[in-house]
C-alpha cells in the first residue's frame, strides 16, 4: 500500500462545533476528513486509508474507546487518539487500555499540543507501515533462500549481510517507536503515561526493601498569562527551558516528566521529605533566577511545588499524586513560587512549609 504525500487524518465527533475547531487547527499540514457519525466513518474506513483517527470519547452511536476498538480491527496500524475530559478516573484509562489507544487528548485541548500529539502518531503509523514492509521483505528474502540455498551457496554471505542490516534496521525502528511511546515531544523528558510506569515500579521495590519515596508536582505560576502574552512559539520554549533547569538540577535516580501543560512531576527514590523539600527548593530558586526571551523584553516566571512521600501519604499511585496536588494547591494559594509539603497521618493532614 502506498502511503499518500500529505497524512491523513480521519476526525470523528458528535458536536459539530468540535470537528470545525479541530480542522482550522489541523487542515494546515494534514490532509482532515471528519464525521459527527462512528458509524459512517467505520464504512469509509473500509475503502480508504489514513494515518491517524481522532475520536471523541462521549458520542450518542458509540463511545469513543469502542469506536476505535472496531478501527483497530479493521486497520491495527492506524494511530488511534481519543478526545476525553475525563482523565483521572480509572474507567477512562482501563478502557483506553483495552482499545490499544496510543494517546489521549485532554478537553479543552491546547492547539500545539494537539498538533505535536498527531504529528507523533503521524510519526509512529509510518514506523509500523515500515516495519511491516521490512519483515515482508525479510520474509521474501528468507524464502528465497531456502528455494535456492544449494545453488547459490556463494551469495548466501551477501544476503546474509543484507537481512543482517534488514534487522537492524527493524530493531532501531522499533528502539524509535518505543521512544515516541515514552517521551514528551516538546521537552524531550518522560511523558505521563511513562511516569506512571516507573512510579509503579518503583512502588513495588520500595515496598520490597522498605524505601521511601517523594512525589514532586510542579506548576508553572501565571504560564497562560506568559502564553498568551508572548505567544505559544516562547512559550514553548520557556517550558523545555524549565525542563532542562530540572534536569540539570536532578540526581541521576530521580524520574523527571512533563504531567500535562505546565505541569511537571517528579519522583525521588530512597528519599525522605525533608530531604526531597530542600531539592525541589533548589529547583523552584534555578527558576525563579531564570530570565526568558520576551516579544521586548527579558521575563521571568516562577513555580509552586507540591510534595508528598510514600508510604506515609499514601501507598498508591494515585493517593500519592492526590497528595501532592493537594500540597501544590496549598501553595499557589499561600501565593505561588514556593515548596508545600504535606503528610497523611491517621487519615489526617498538615501542611508544612
Amino acid at each position: 500500500m502506498v502511503e499518500p504525500r500529505v497524512p491523513r487524518i480521519l476526525l470523528v465527533d458528535d458536536e459539530e462545533s468540535n470537528l470545525k475547531a479541530l480542522e482550522r487547527t489541523l487542515r494546515d499540514q494534514f490532509e482532515v476528513v471528519s464525521f459527527t457519525s462512528p458509524k459512517k466513518a467505520l464504512d469509509i474506513l473500509k475503502s480508504e486509508s489514513f494515518s491517524v483517527v481522532v475520536a471523541d470519547q462521549r458520542m450518542p452511536e458509540m463511545l469513543g474507546t469502542q469506536f476505535l476498538s472496531e478501527v483497530q480491527k479493521m486497520n491495527p496500524f492506524i494511530s488511534r487518539i481519543i478526545l476525553t475530559a475525563h482523565t483521572e478516573t480509572q474507567e477512562i484509562l482501563e478502557s483506553i487500555n483495552r482499545a490499544g489507544i496510543f494517546r489521549y487528548i485532554t478537553k479543552p485541548w491546547e492547539n500545539q499540543e494537539l498538533v505535536l500529539t498527531i504529528q507523533q502518531g503521524v510519526d509512529h503509523h509510518q514506523l509500523i507501515v515500515q516495519n511491516k514492509n521490512l519483515i515482508t521483505e525479510l520474509e521474501a528474502k528468507t524464502e528465497k533462500l531456502q528455494q535456492k540455498e544449494k545453488e547459490l551457496l556463494s551469495l548466501n554471505r551477501n544476503l546474509e549481510s543484507m537481512v543482517e542490516n534488514r534487522t537492524l534496521e527493524l530493531k532501531l525502528a522499533n528502539e524509535r517507536l518505543s521512544e515516541l511511546a515514552m517521551t514528551d515531544p516538546l521537552t524531550k523528558i518522560l511523558n505521563r503515561r511513562a511516569f506512571s510506569k516507573r512510579l509503579i515500579d518503583e512502588i513495588d521495590r520500595s515496598n520490597r526493601y522498605k524505601h521511601s519515596i517523594v512525589i514532586a508536582l510542579i506548576d508553572v505560576d501565571h504560564f497562560k498569562h506568559f502564553n498568551d502574552t508572548e505567544g505559544h512559539v516562547l512559550g514553548d520554549e520557556a517550558l523545555k527551558k524549565i525542563a532542562q533547569v530540572f534536569s540539570g538540577n536532578l540526581r541521576k535516580s530521580d524520574c523527571l516528566a512533563r504531567y500535562g501543560g505546565e505541569e511537571f512531576i517528579i519522583m525521588m527514590p530512597e528519599t525522605k521529605l525533608t530531604s526531597g523539600s530542600e531539592i525541589c527548593e533548589r529547583l523552584r530558586s534555578a527558576v525563579e533566577a531564570l530570565s526568558f526571551q520576551g516579544q521586548q523584553r527579558a521575563a521571568y516566571l516562577t513555580v509552586s511545588i507540591g510534595l508528598c512521600e510514600f508510604p506515609e501519604s499514601g501507598d498508591g499511585p494515585e493517593e500519592l499524586i492526590n497528595a501532592a496536588d493537594k500540597a501544590l494547591y496549598e501553595a499557589k494559594q499561600a501565593g505561588r513560587n514556593r515548596v508545600m509539603t504535606t503528610r497523611h497521618v491517621k487519615q489526617s493532614s498538615f501542611f508544612i512549609t
